[in-house]
């Protein structure tokens, strides 16, 4: 440690501020070169240096430490030739030379760190890491090419408007238009008269270094802006310079794919590596769920409520005449101030001295400091009385308390500024109030063990990177950044941030040589990309890691959530009608005059009798074939339902010997038939066997688990069907006492006709009566059908309308009003007439509220109303022009319309309820960053109140001088290089930073807030450093670090953990979830499209061997890569050089047309494009050849032409990825989880346009400001969603945010708000800040947790898979060898050639697996004959065919150990099987060999 403090203290700017350090260094390095020269030595003489097991030369350690020792004395060496000297002779060259003395460093940490594991099992979790990250960082990269290349041909260099007449090779500042512009050649009028738009030939560094102009520059400036880091400024500049809509879609994908979907990768990988590390190693970090043993116990159990109980802290007491006292019952007042369970205490004393700061002007603050601090140390004494000194120091939380009163104690004694808000950290006691928020902390923070080796781990990579980049650039003249080492560490801490990362390297490519800049780039890039994404990614990891569950604990609570049978109740508004009498609808029979007097009836009772019924047999029946519960039967009788279950289940629990005799007898007579419910409760009874003593147990089937828990089982569905039963039969008892239920509007009649054409028009949907069990595939149109039937009619017609409403209002702008529009009023009008018709036939078909299923039972109900009465109301005072508060109020309600489609398609819906259901977990991140922002806020109060601001001329330094006029310099030009000297006069004005302070508390946590989102803190930190002094920026590195890293960190993991829970895989094991994974995968796997080889070797077999060689392949790929690299120039007519890359596309079209000539002759046609990857190469191809006639046809080249071949140049790029493994799977886990997230995405959109909406109404009129400006401004909707969008980035949200809440006198008030140009600070502050925490914190972060799931789903390796990729692929080719007509289906028969030929995992021993070949024989041909007839039959198999996923699923079940992957019910529902097959093939077995005796006997 010692000698890396050296190396970091040894630059030339150290030296200059403290000349001795110099000295020191030397004489250090010299003692440390010694010591470890000695100690080599003596490992030298111990162990010798090639011979003996332990010899010297076979440690690697051994010889970094002899590396290091020679680095040492080499800079000893230098560093007494540059004292020598008196200047520094070698430069750059003698700190390239100190860079390895960094490694030392690793050394130490080997030392303090050291765990006991299994290296071998630790290495291969490295390295199958390190493969995944290898993998997942080639796919960034094909990105970052693609878009480079795209990015080549799209743009290229900008052009700027200059005077006419103007030198391309010498502009100066008075040949720019004012302000300096971006401009396009197309179009004339962007440039002033007089100016002429000109593409300028200047240097990179005149230039700047991001652009398009070449491959490597395009690459570089692709990978910043998916950095999500200036990437609006770029889009910005090239939006001026070429077509609007390029740039757009360029950068808006750009950010999508790389930085939102892409770089989340990287979190999948070492979330995965952490689970296996969690399984694999759990000693590693010990127990997970207590982070101290020694001190405290942690008991981990689950009870009734499913809650986690900790044990209570014990220790020795000391004073037991004290303890006894403060224990006693008769002292109670005693035991509420003393005992350490004080919530109540704690709640009083915290609440009211935080707030004691708002106060100080008011009262004494001495008084009141020192009322407080008196009680604090009473409290301390009592608690050292009672416990002991010993006993009070065990738990941290006492010393952390006895820490407070110390200081409280000594600040009232001495009152420093420093320590006058340390009481503020009195807050987190307050955490003992809440036992939810306790457990929470808890459960992210516990262990402290991992936190803190992350903490640790994170520092030390930022303070090895830091002196790496110290030595390498401190010689660099005039660059700060990396002149000492506290400035290096804060250059590498901004980086790791992302703010203002490009600044850095961009200011360190400037400042060294010309060539030299390419490896500092690239250097920069690859630290930037370490800390981004691996560093980030293990904070998350080790929080989800925290959230998981142990293994067994997962075990243990699936059991207890099985056996948990959830009551159904009726909802309260259907439970109010029990607090009325009953009164039920009687009916009056007719009658002749001569006969007797009959009572009056219920009309359900005769109901019964005169609708014809079909017999419960039929609906019990149905509800076992078709899965659907009894309620799902219109005809079934729900007293009939209780007394079968009821009667059944005592049967069935009984342990009856017979049990046949239930049926065979006529035991239950239920209108009449009983037969098909005979037929399926006997598949039930085969369940269990029973005898006379009770219950037999299933022997072991073939995997040894024996099925004992089917009992509970069965008792949990039982339960679960009576109360379902139970509360149909409480719904048909209201039905029938009260007249009022079910009633819409409490006066239509359940089965008046008006009622059911309502509920015919408001159910009906698209494929409701094609529904039914045997319902076939519908191939490639299937999506479609699904997308059709997802919502009633009126629902699609409502949505139709809703986006048309939506269209509309985005038409509005400032000057563009729905109040002076009348086309606009049409679509308002045709909104508000189709929304009532659609809430009147709801209402009417199902009710308001007291109904089974109102119209307004939940929030989105309440939403719809809502939204219809704003609609109403906004049409009446449309013709009354309010621009008052009223008429903007009505119009920022009425900006929620696009969330009716929330309520309209129920998959959106969903995302909302997930989001809520994990609303708690999200508020107590939030409540944990809100605390931690007010104690920092408290505490920049107290230091920095007052203290920030200073004159705007910055050769003022007091305030007294602060008065008068002064020069203002003013930089109008976008080229570094051309520094400005224009100006005006301006006063002088003492104030604050322009958008922050930390005068008052309130200011305070607003600047931390924006600090906390990476944004602006660079800003603030510069400002502590100049003002206040460079020791102030350890308070910002500070919360940005905690903020950041164990802060925004924990949003991330909390909403894949509600994600995790939600879709129900948070209690899967790691077995279990790779077997779910593993069905997933199996269920889009497909047959290989791929032909028999032709027999012999003719033509068209040596064809056919050629297309599937591997070489083959591989040179079409490198033709792939290298006909795209030929996009590297610019393709244009005006470049005369553009004509060479592409006559090669042309050669390389030919190449690819032989290719396809070569798999047509080999595989034929059809087997050609029975492969979709075929069919791409082959439209690919031919549109090609299309360009390629175009290009020789076409009289003149035109830039029609080029574009065109670019275009085609670019889709033949994609088709690179299904000839790599690596890159297909991780390609196809973004499509899978562009698709599986759309919904989400969606959700996302609908969000942003209502606050784009809101946006035009708030700040359409704002006057531009240093970020609201042409481009980014809400004049208009479709530029309110591009600044929203913007914003969800993080692009200076904050700056945005400040131009919005400008007020007078800076701005021009007036009573209609179309017509100011203020801002609204309250409404800036709600609107922006909601929206970012919102979109950027909540609905960003689902995408990641879609990410992780598809990508444990896709790229797992093979070795830690239960069936891998290998497997898979023999499966398929065993499979094509016996499907010749590529049907996708065998017959039965041929099921046992297809199990004989596999290989691998899959192989089957035909001698030691005999049975095990006929169970599997077997279970193919009851799937046949389900699949075939609906139900087993004895008939024949040989017209009966299996799929190809029926062979496929049934050899996963037998390759996998089903005790461990599969879950209760599936386990339980696959050993029935097991023992089913087991039991036919052992009667067929004894079959067959009765009937080989008897034919024997018989011969």
């Amino acid at each position: 440690i010692i000698s890396f403090i050296s190396v970091s203290s040894n630059t030339p700017k150290s030296f200059e501020k403290l000349p001795i350090l110099q000295v020191i260094t030397v004489v250090v390095d010299v003692i440390i070169g010694f010591i470890l020269a000695i100690e080599i030595a003596v490992k030298l003489k111990h162990h010798g240096l090639f011979v003996g097991e332990a010899a010297c030369a076979r440690n690697r350690w051994f010889i970094f430490d002899c590396a290091m020792v020679v680095f040492i004395w080499l800079s000893v060496i230098l560093q007494v030739l540059e004292m020598s000297n008196k200047q520094i002779l070698l430069g750059i060259v003698a700190g390239l030379l100190r860079v390895p003395r960094a490694f030392i460093l690793f050394r130490a940490l080997r030392h303090f760190f050291s765990f006991q594991f299994d290296s071998g099992r630790i290495g291969i979790i490295v390295v199958r890491a390190s493969h995944q990250i290898g993998g997942v960082t080639l796919f960034l990269l094909f990105f970052l090419l693609l878009y480079g290349l795209l990015g080549v041909q799209l743009f290229g260099t900008c052009h700027h408007c200059v005077v006419n007449g103007t030198d391309p090779t010498n502009v100066t500042l008075s040949n720019l238009a004012i302000p300096d512009t971006h401009c396009s050649p197309d179009d004339k009028l962007m440039c002033p008269a007089g100016f002429q738009c000109l593409e300028l030939e200047l240097s990179i560094v005149e230039r700047g270094f991001s652009g398009f102009d070449n491959i490597f520059i395009s690459i570089k400036t692709v990978y910043e802006a998916a950095s999500q880091e200036g990437w609006v400024f770029l889009m910005y500049k090239n939006i001026d310079s070429y077509q609007e809509w390029h740039g757009y879609l360029y950068f808006v994908t750009l950010i999508f794919f790389l930085a939102w979907l892409v770089k989340n990768v990287f979190i999948a990988v070492i979330i995965e590596t952490m689970a296996e590390i969690r399984v694999q190693l759990h000693n590693l970090w010990g127990n997970s769920k207590c982070s101290n043993r020694k001190y405290a116990t942690q008991v981990n159990m689950l009870d009734k409520k499913n809650c986690i109980s900790r044990g209570k802290f014990e220790t020795q007491v000391t004073n037991k005449a004290a303890y006894s006292f403060v224990t006693t019952n008769n002292n109670h007042w005693v035991r509420a101030m003393v005992i350490p369970s004080d919530r109540l205490f704690n709640f009083n004393l915290a609440i009211l001295f935080n707030p004691l700061h708002l106060l100080i002007k008011i009262l004494r603050y001495r008084e009141n400091i020192l009322f407080f601090t008196v009680i604090f140390d009473m409290e301390l004494i009592i608690k050292v009385i009672t416990l002991g000194p010993r006993g009070y120091i065990k738990r941290n939380i006492y010393k952390y308390e006895a820490f407070l009163a110390l200081v409280t104690t000594f600040n009232t004694a001495c009152s420093y500024d420093v320590l006058r808000s340390f009481p503020v950290l009195r807050i987190i006691r307050l955490v003992k109030l809440s036992p939810t928020l306790e457990n929470f902390l808890f459960k992210i923070f516990g262990p402290a063990r991992k936190i803190g080796l992350l903490v640790v781990f994170t520092l030390s990579i930022l303070t090895f990177m830091s002196t790496i980049s110290l030595q390498m650039l401190c010689h660099v003249k005039n660059l700060h950044f990396f002149a000492t080492f506290p400035e290096a560490f804060q250059s590498m801490f901004q980086i790791m941030t992302q703010e203002g990362w490009i600044d850095v390297m961009h200011e360190v490519m400037k400042s060294v040589s010309g060539r030299t800049s390419i490896p500092v780039s690239i250097y920069f890039i690859l630290y930037h990309l370490f800390v981004t994404t691996v560093v980030i990614s293990l904070f998350v990891a080790v929080i989800l890691d925290n959230l998981e569950l142990d293994e067994n604990l997962k075990r243990l609570k699936q059991l207890k959530v099985s056996e948990q049978s959830r009551e159904l109740k009726q909802p309260f508004r259907l439970r109010i009608f029990e607090k009325f009498p009953n009164r039920p609808e009687m009916v009056q029979l007719s009658k002749m005059p001569n006969e007797f007097l009959l009572p009056r009836l219920r009309d359900s009772f005769m109901r019964q009798f005169v609708e014809i019924r079909s017999p419960i047999a039929h609906s019990v029946a149905a509800s076992h074939s078709t899965g659907l519960t009894l309620s799902a039967h219109p005809n079934f009788s729900t007293s009939s339902a209780i007394v079968a279950s009821t009667v059944v289940s005592l049967y069935f629990y009984a342990g009856v010997q017979h049990t046949e005799n239930l049926f065979n007898h006529e035991n239950i007579i239920l209108n009449g038939k009983i037969a098909a419910f005979q037929f399926n409760m006997e598949s039930i009874v085969k369940l269990r066997k029973f005898n006379q003593n009770g219950p037999l147990k299933w022997k072991d089937t073939l995997y040894g688990h024996k099925a004992q828990q089917d009992v509970d089982v069965k008792q949990i569905h039982l339960k679960c069907q009576q109360a379902l039963l139970k509360r149909q039969r409480q719904e048909q008892e209201l039905r029938e006492n009260h007249p009022l239920f079910d009633t819409p509007l409490l006066f239509i009649k359940r089965g008046s006709q008006l009622r059911k054409f309502c509920k015919y028009i408001v159910n009906a949907q698209y494929g409701q009566k094609s529904s039914s069990p045997n319902v076939t595939e519908q191939g490639d149109s299937q999506v479609i059908h699904d997308l059709l039937g997802l919502v009633p009619y009126l629902d699609w017609f409502m949505i139709l309308v809703t986006v048309a409403s939506c269209c509309s209002m985005l038409m509005e702008k400032t000057t563009m009003r729905i109040h002076d529009t009348p086309s606009l009023q049409v679509a308002e009008y045709i909104f508000v007439i189709s929304m009532a018709c659609e809430l009147f036939l709801k209402v009417v078909a199902n009710g308001v509220f007291f109904t089974p299923k109102p119209t307004f039972k939940d929030l989105g109900g309440f939403m719809d109303a809502a939204i219809f009465i704003v609609s109403v109301v906004f049409l009446y005072k449309i013709t009354q022009h309010l621009y008052i508060f009223i008429g903007q109020f009505l119009m920022i309600l009425r900006c929620l319309r696009p969330l009716r489609i929330f309520k309209l398609v129920p998959q959106i819906r969903k995302v909302v309820i997930e989001l809520f259901r994990g609303f708690k977990e999200i508020l107590m991140v939030f409540i944990l960053l809100v605390a931690l922002i007010f104690v920092f806020a408290s505490f920049g109060v107290q230091m920095y109140g007052g203290q920030l601001a200073a004159c705007n001329d910055l050769t003022i330094k007091t305030r007294k001088e602060c008065h008068g006029i002064f020069f203002q310099t003013v930089w109008f030009c976008k080229m570094p290089h051309l520094l400005s000297h224009q100006g005006f006069m301006v006063p002088r004005v003492w104030t604050n930073p322009r958008n922050f302070n930390f005068d008052t508390i309130g200011s305070a946590i607003l600047a931390l807030f924006e600090v906390l989102s990476l944004k602006g803190w660079i800003e603030v930190r510069d400002i502590l450093v100049e003002r206040m002094g460079p020791w102030h920026s350890l308070y910002i590195h500070l919360f940005v670090f905690l903020g950041c890293m164990m802060g925004l960190t924990q949003f991330i993991g909390v909403v894949i953990a509600n994600y995790n829970e939600n879709k129900g895989t948070a209690l899967l094991t790691v077995d279990q979830r790779r077997w779910e994974d593993l069905k997933s995968r199996l269920k889009i796997a497909q047959p290989l499209h791929l032909p028999p080889r032709p027999p012999g070797n003719g033509i068209r077999a040596k064809m056919y061997d050629l297309s599937e060689h591997r070489y083959f392949k591989g040179a079409i790929a490198c033709c792939i890569m290298i006909r795209s690299l030929l996009l590297s120039i610019k393709w244009t007519s005006s470049d005369s050089y553009a004509s060479y890359p592409l006559y090669a596309s042309i050669l390389f079209t030919f190449i690819f047309l032989l290719e396809i000539i070569i798999k047509i002759i080999g595989l034929r046609f059809l087997g050609t494009i029975s492969s979709w990857r075929n069919r791409y190469d082959m439209v690919v191809t031919l549109c090609d050849m299309a360009w390629v006639m175009m290009w020789f046809l076409l009289p003149a080249h035109n830039d029609y032409v080029y574009n065109i071949g670019w275009v085609l140049v670019g889709l033949r790029f994609f088709s690179i990825c299904g000839k790599h493994a690596t890159l297909k799977m991780l390609l196809t886990t973004v499509a899978v989880s562009v698709y599986r997230s759309f919904f989400i995405i969606l959700a996302m959109f609908l969000l942003l346009l209502c606050y784009a909406y809101a946006g035009v109404v708030l700040f359409g009129t704002v006057k531009y400001g240093e970020n609201i400006d042409r481009h980014a401004n809400f004049a208009t909707a479709p530029l309110a969603v591009t600044v929203l969008f913007r914003i969800v980035t993080g692009e200076d949200w904050n700056k945005i945010m400040h131009d919005c809440m400008i007020q007078p006198p800076r701005c021009t008030p007036h009573h209609n708000y179309w017509e100011t140009d203020c801002g609204n600070k309250t409404a800036a502050l709600v609107y922006f800040c909601s929206f970012y925490v919102i979109i950027a914190y909540i609905m960003l972060n689902l995408l990641v947790a879609i990410i992780v799931e598809n990508f444990s789903l896709f790229y797992t390796m093979d070795k830690d898979i239960l069936l891998s990729y290998n497997d898979l692929h023999m499966f398929q080719v065993t499979w094509n060898a016996v499907d010749v007509k590529r049907k996708g289906t065998i017959a039965v028969r041929d099921v046992e050639s297809v199990l004989r030929l596999l290989k691998g995992r899959l192989q089957i021993d035909k001698f030691r697996d005999r049975l095990l070949l006929k169970h599997m024989c077997y279970e193919m041909e009851r799937a046949g004959r389900k699949s075939n007839t609906g139900y087993w039959s004895n008939g024949s198999t040989e017209s009966f065919y299996v799929t190809f996923h029926d062979v496929l699923m049934m050899c996963a079940y037998r390759s996998v150990d089903i005790r461990k992957s599969l879950q209760l019910e599936e386990l339980l529902m696959r050993e029935k099987l097991e023992a089913e097959i087991e039991e036919e093939v052992a009667k067929r077995t004894i079959r067959l060999w009765l009937e080989r005796c008897i034919i024997k006997c018989k011969a």
